[in-house]
């Protein structure tokens, strides 16, 4: 059950995630997309793999560009068959990660439209459309910071070393006793 009583829908696949990820975006409008299905996906993707680091590669992108859990690095607290691939507690970070790199991308794309100009009559400014996306991008990288921690800011993950000859170590092989 989600935080309101209604059951969670399980994910079973990148398109589930497509129209929260236009919500996320403000694309909502379905006569006047500005972003086609496919590029949405394509984010999708590159948000899993984007994650990946953060998370030390829970999922991962098959052949196909379909999500899947990754069987050898991580171990699930909700079982696949019942709960879907992505475990509803990653849903969120994957749609703000697929927003950034959408709006990113779109802002990068159209950052030379962004002009302000006036004469002794007429003033024009379109300045205002770029900040509200640079404080749109801003808040989704606050939201993506508040739930999850940055690769960076963690410490590594441990890895058990062999400490061969190590005086009357019982777990390594050809010990002297």
């Amino acid at each position: 059950m989600g935080t309101s009583g209604t059951p969670i829908t399980p994910v079973t696949s990148l398109n589930d995630f497509l129209s929260q990820l236009r919500l996320a975006i403000g694309d909502t409008n379905p006569a006047t997309y500005r972003y086609t299905d496919e590029w949405l996906l394509v984010a999708l993707q590159a948000s899993v793999e984007t994650l990946g680091n953060w998370w030390n590669f829970k999922y991962l992108i098959d052949s196909d560009g379909e999500i899947i859990r990754n069987p050898s690095s991580y171990s699930f607290v909700l079982d696949e068959d019942t709960y879907g691939i992505v475990e509803f507690t990653d849903n969120r970070p994957i749609i703000i990660m697929a927003a950034i790199i959408v709006l990113e991308g779109s802002l990068e794309n159209s950052a030379w439209d962004f002009a302000s100009w006036k004469d002794a009559e007429i003033s024009y400014s379109n300045l205002e459309s770029s900040r509200a996306r640079s404080e749109t991008l801003r808040r989704l990288w606050d939201e993506l910071n508040s739930i999850m921690l940055p690769p960076t800011k963690r410490l590594a993950y441990p890895k058990k070393g062999s400490l061969p000859g190590f005086f009357k170590n019982p777990y390594e092989v050809g010990n002297i006793n």
